[in-house]
C-alpha cells in the first residue's frame, strides 16, 4: 500500500507535501478526521515514545475559506512549536483521503508507519494497543511485525 500525495500546512505556517515532507524515514502518521479523536491521537503519540510523528487533522474542503481561522485557534491552543511543527491540516475531499488510505470511515484515527517515498510498513485504526499497536511499534523499530 503506499500513502497517498497530501498537501497541506504546518501550525507554523510551513507548506508540506506529503509523504516527501515527513520529518523521518519512517514516520508514524496519525490522521484524525473529527475535533474529538484528539484525545486518541494523544495516546498514539504518548505510547509512540521518541519516534517520529505527525498528526494531520483531515478536514473537508469546504472549510477552506476559513482555515486562517481553524488553523490560527488550534495554533493558539497549542502554543508548543514541537507540537505546531508536527501538526499539518490537510483541507480535501476526505472521502478521497479515506479511500486512498484504506479506511473504511472517518470514526477512528488512522496510524499508519510510512516512509518519504509513501510505502505505508504498518496501518492500524482505534486505540493504539494490540495487533495494531504491535504492528505500528514493530515498523517504528525497524522489526518484522510480529506473528499473528
Amino acid at each position: 500500500m503506499r500513502f497517498p500525495d497530501l498537501d497541506g500546512v504546518s501550525l507554523l505556517g510551513e507548506a508540506k507535501h506529503l509523504p516527501a515532507d515527513l520529518p523521518a524515514d519512517p514516520t508514524l502518521v496519525l490522521l484524525a478526521f473529527r475535533q474529538r479523536q484528539q484525545a486518541q491521537v494523544d495516546r498514539w503519540i504518548a505510547r509512540a515514545g521518541d519516534a517520529p510523528v505527525v498528526e494531520i487533522p483531515c478536514l473537508g474542503r469546504q472549510w477552506r475559506p476559513v482555515r486562517r481561522f481553524i488553523d490560527g485557534g488550534m495554533a493558539s491552543s497549542i502554543g508548543d512549536p514541537v507540537v505546531l511543527a508536527r501538526t499539518i491540516t490537510v483541507y480535501g475531499d476526505v472521502s478521497a483521503i479515506l479511500r486512498a488510505i484504506g479506511a473504511p470511515g472517518p470514526d477512528a484515527v488512522q496510524a499508519r508507519v510510512v516512509t518519504r517515498d509513501g510505502t505505508v510498513l504498518a496501518a492500524a485504526a482505534g486505540e493504539p494497543e494490540g495487533a495494531g499497536w504491535e504492528a505500528v511499534d514493530a515498523a517504528l523499530r525497524g522489526r518484522p511485525a510480529p506473528p499473528r
